[in-house]
């Protein structure tokens, strides 16, 4: 079989997907085969056994597995991250409480510790730690995404991970941060009903966010963000466009203030943020 049968075959068992000769160019990209290589080498003779790879690879995404979860990477802030059925794929929106941390902490010129709770792939954490170039503590439930998000950290870091497995703020007493970031769980149990067929293979503890609203969890963090932000500190919080202006109105209840709501890449509101003052 040619590489130009291997791509046509992969297409025909990919065609319940969207776009399934982009899927196609992705996997073959992951096996080795660049974009340009496609084309340049498409009769180029493939081994049996690396046509079933691909071919079994494509069957998988077909049934509505994460590609993500196929090749077990994904592309976020310009590095690589390893990532697997233990861990939330990060995604482009997300990029936004990046950039929402990163200019909270350089432009309030703030010196102490950064906190990421929920840190899943560690993704936030990394990529915040790359630009500041200073280390960022990581907080998860998850032992199994603990040890995703320590080997991400390190690997692309260079340095070793402080990260802490417990429930929020659990193994944190007595620590005082100037920043905690968070991507918790948001979605409403209807919700997550209703997401993509891809987006149900991925961990419902990193999901659902309880209450009927969805922000059970970030409730919590609000709630106790206080025992553990200095004062003038900074909370950023993922939400659902859906739920910004309700997790502005918790932040100002509990004292924050300069809340605000910024907007992803999409258009639509996805961060909000506030000052603590103690």
């Amino acid at each position: 079989m040619t590489l130009f049968e291997l791509k046509r075959k992969l297409i025909e068992t990919g065609e319940r997907l969207e776009d399934p000769m982009l899927e196609a160019r992705v996997l073959l990209s992951f096996l080795g085969f660049s974009p340009l290589r496609q084309i340049a080498d498409k009769d180029e003779e493939i081994s049996e056994t690396v046509a079933g790879e691909a071919l079994a690879m494509m069957e998988k995404r077909a049934s509505g597995y994460p590609m993500a979860y196929i090749t077990g990477v994904k592309e976020f802030w310009g590095m690589e991250f390893k990532v697997n059925e233990n861990v939330l794929i990060p995604r482009p929106d997300t990029e936004t409480l990046v950039e929402t941390a990163i200019d909270l902490y350089k432009e309030n010129d703030l010196k102490g510790d950064i906190l990421d709770l929920c840190t899943g792939s560690g993704a936030i954490a990394s990529s915040i730690a790359k630009e500041l170039n200073r280390d960022v503590k990581m907080a998860d439930i998850s032992p199994l995404a603990s040890e995703t998000a320590k080997e991400n950290y390190e690997r692309l870091i260079g340095r070793k991970a402080d990260i802490r497995v417990g429930d929020l703020f659990e193994k944190w007493e007595g620590c005082k941060f100037s920043l905690i970031v968070s991507n918790p769980p948001y979605l409403t149990a209807k919700w997550c009903d209703e997401v993509d067929e891809d987006v149900k293979k991925e961990p419902r503890l990193a999901l659902y966010g309880f209450d009927e609203d969805g922000l059970g969890i970030i409730r919590r963090i609000i709630k106790d963000s206080g025992n553990f932000l200095e004062k003038g500190g900074y909370i950023a919080l993922e939400c659902d466009y859906r739920q910004c202006s309700m997790l502005s109105k918790l932040l100002e209840t509990e004292g924050y203030s300069g809340v605000n709501i910024k907007k992803d890449l999409a258009g639509k509101d996805r961060v909000v943020y506030g000052k603590y003052n103690g």
